[in-house]
């Protein structure tokens, strides 16, 4: 019985490892994302679809939003500055909608895992487990 327990617990732990489990860090396929997008705990909780949503980048607040054509899916993030180069620490403010709620949370720390030559930038909060991907538009 005993030696069952440990093969069921070995085989297990190796299919987490085949299948690339990444619960505890920043998920390198989601440099795959290339339109904005917020990721909660590895749920993408909004996707940008092109043709119904739309973005908006305020430098002067340092504000990212993007949203549904009627806003009733939507996340924005304010930052303490604007992100400029890979490794970068900032703080912000992320806030985005549910399925019947609106969801804020303050004091979010988030590293600048790459910003791409298009603009692309791929935000990573440990704490909360969080990915954002925004765009630095002109």
């Amino acid at each position: 019985m005993r030696n069952n327990c440990i093969l069921g617990t070995l085989l297990f732990a190796a299919l987490l490892l085949m299948t690339g489990c990444n619960r505890d860090g920043f998920d390198k396929t989601d440099f795959e994302i290339l339109e904005p997008c917020l990721k909660v705990k590895g749920v993408v909780t909004y996707a940008y679809v092109s043709g119904s949503s739309q973005m908006a980048l305020n430098r002067g607040r340092k504000e990212f939003r993007a949203g549904s054509d009627t806003m009733s899916d939507y996340f924005l993030l304010k930052m303490s500055e604007l992100p400029r180069e890979d490794g970068q620490i900032l703080t912000g403010t992320l806030q985005w909608t549910t399925a019947d709620d609106i969801v804020t949370r303050n004091s979010l720390t988030f590293k600048v895992e790459h910003i791409d030559g298009g603009g692309t930038v791929w935000l990573w909060c440990e704490a909360q487990r969080i990915t954002v991907v925004i765009k630095l538009l002109n």
